[in-house]
């Protein structure tokens, strides 16, 4: 039941937005974007709004990851910083879903734990974002992707 009420708010969350006219429509570079986090879903925890200026940003080979978490962690990690990191890619892909969307996946390390990421960008500028942490839950993002990254 709770799964379904974070599902229903953030379909309701989603459907506030102003969406773009087919004027304003550009095209997703999956080398190289920026996604503006608004809205976070951890699977334990309630979904949230999100005030400050959180980021994924994908520049060529790298990935700059600015991301807050919640949720829980099976294996902590000494001297731990966080999700703000820029680190190498690794198995990147992207391809087509459907008409009107691009994803994107590839995955990070930062010794001992692997990042599995997985964005879905549509056209109308929203993205959403999967991580898989090697030593945790998985947590949703969605946001906003920018043009001129």
């Amino acid at each position: 039941m709770k799964r379904k009420k974070i599902f229903l708010s953030a379909a309701a969350f989603w459907a506030c937005l102003p969406g773009l006219s087919a004027q304003e429509a550009r095209t997703f570079d999956a080398d190289s974007f920026k996604v503006a986090v608004t809205y976070m879903m951890p699977v334990s925890y309630p979904a949230r709004m999100l005030s400050f200026d959180f980021s994924l940003e994908v520049r060529h080979d790298s990935a700059f990851v600015y991301l807050p978490y919640m949720g829980r962690v099976y294996q902590p990690v000494m001297n731990y910083d966080g999700l703000d990191f820029a680190l190498p890619l690794k198995d990147f892909k992207s391809k087509t879903v459907g008409n009107s969307a691009k994803r994107v996946e590839f995955r990070l390390q930062k010794p001992p734990v692997f990042y599995k990421f997985t964005i879905t960008a549509y056209d109308n500028g929203k993205a959403d974002i999967i991580l898989i942490p090697s030593n945790a839950q998985s947590i949703t993002y969605s946001g906003n992707w920018d043009w001129g990254a």
